[in-house]
């Protein structure tokens, strides 16, 4: 009985050391393929020159790298802590945390290229590891140089592309080119594991929190067309340009990317209304009408031609019920800055119960100050008639709105009851 436990013991003690042995081939192998070059043959420690392992259960290295952690303060020997290091990669050698361990020790003890070979192998073996690449880039920006933090930092935008702002203002200050980082950018988001959206967003966003158009604009230059056309970077973009004063060049990126000023949408009510979702964005939302159904005192719909009219109409009906504060439906208009432009259109209205009546609305968005213009406010009953609103768009204008409103009323006929009718809206420049 005790031959064959023999004999047992024997067999998993050989498989153990052929493990490590074959960890240890392994990890020479990812060194040797690290994706920013090949390592020096030296990067790993020699097994022959490694102390022999003190009598610890399985899991020692585990041991060995706590005692490590705790020896080093408290001495300013490095080199007890050092073996201790040394032991656990013996029986770890794929355990990358305990690579940065050593790289750390060696950093302070003075050996930059050791502690640089370390962090290189750490990277390589959790190469998907948040934490571990937030780690290692943090460990090479303060060891340096400039280009080998900048790849480390790199590397862990690509598996944390949300700490963008962070990590791409650290990326910024080692490389000052806007061109060479969006180089570097580029090189993540065309083989990192998100969409490129995702990182080509976080670094527009960058650009825009750090009010830098140098970088904005080295990023627009790299995408392509079908790229420029995205809502979520053309807006971004143009906001950042509009921001720092370059509505001229902000109109030309518009009309390059989506053409011609398409001016009011469905303005005859024949396509259904656009509802407002969560990620409705009021400044810079495509084109189209936006509106809630219905809400405390009011429904909102679509009905065909009434009337003398041709088309379609906007319905609004009054519910008698709510003392309504109405800002729908609404629509933004792309326009062209110092131009005047012109809203026609048709309405009619159907007991419209309250003295604060309803009005017609347009107002540019953006900027400073804001030029609003409306109609007179109606209220009772009404045929159809036609009515007119013009506005002038200051230089600064590249967005007007369009909306139909009723603002709530402390008078004694707030509870607001009736129908409001509009059709063939149409929003047209006035001069060349």
């Amino acid at each position: 009985m005790s031959r064959a436990l023999a004999l047992v013991v024997l067999t998993v003690v050989s498989l153990l050391w052929a493990t490590a042995a074959l960890q240890g081939w392994w990890v020479g192998r990812l060194a040797g393929g690290s994706t920013h070059g090949t390592l020096p043959g030296d990067a790993l420690v020699d097994p022959a020159m490694l102390p022999i392992p003190p009598r610890l259960p399985w899991s020692g290295g585990d041991a060995a790298r706590e005692w490590a952690r705790r020896l080093l303060p408290l001495s300013g020997d490095a080199s007890e802590p050092r073996k201790l290091l040394e032991v656990s990669l013996r029986e770890r050698p794929l355990y990358a945390p305990t690579w940065l361990d050593l790289g750390e020790l060696l950093a302070s003890s003075g050996d930059r290229e050791g502690a640089a070979r370390s962090i290189r192998v750490a990277r390589a073996l959790w190469p998907e590891r948040a934490t571990l690449q937030q780690r290692a880039a943090w460990m090479q920006v303060a060891l340096g140089p400039p280009d080998a933090a900048l790849a480390a930092l790199m590397d862990y935008w690509a598996v944390a592309p949300q700490d963008g702002l962070r990590t791409l203002g650290l990326a910024r200050r080692f490389e000052p080119a806007p061109e060479a980082l969006v180089d570097a950018a580029a090189q993540v988001w065309s083989s990192g594991p998100h969409d490129a959206l995702v990182y080509q967003r976080g670094l527009l966003d960058v650009a825009r929190r750090a009010r830098d158009p140098a970088l904005a604009q080295a990023l627009w230059a790299r995408l392509d067309d079908e790229s420029r056309a995205l809502e979520d970077l053309l807006f971004p973009y143009l906001q950042i340009l509009a921001a720092q004063g370059r509505h001229a060049q902000a109109d030309a990126v518009w009309e390059d990317a989506l053409g011609e000023p398409p001016g009011l949408v469905n303005g005859r009510f024949e396509e259904p209304l656009v509802p407002l979702g969560p990620d409705f964005r009021p400044g810079w939302a495509t084109p189209g009408w936006r509106y809630n159904a219905s809400g405390d005192g009011f429904r909102i719909g679509v009905e065909g031609p009434q009337g003398d009219a041709e088309y379609s109409s906007l319905r609004i009906d009054f519910l008698g019920t709510a003392n309504v504060d109405l800002a729908q439906p609404s629509q933004i208009m792309r326009v062209r800055p110092g131009t005047s432009y012109r809203l026609h259109g048709y309405w009619a209205g159907e007991g419209i119960t309250t003295r604060s009546g309803v009005f017609v609305e347009l107002y540019t968005v953006e900027t400073n100050p804001v030029v609003r213009v409306r109609t007179p406010s109606r209220w009772g009953s009404w045929a159809r008639e036609p009515f007119e609103l013009d506005i002038q768009i200051p230089e600064d204008g590249l967005l007007v709105a369009v909306r139909v409103r009723r603002t709530a009323t402390t008078a004694l006929d707030r509870l607001l009851s009736g129908t409001l009718r509009l059709d063939t809206l149409e929003f047209q420049p006035t001069q060349p």
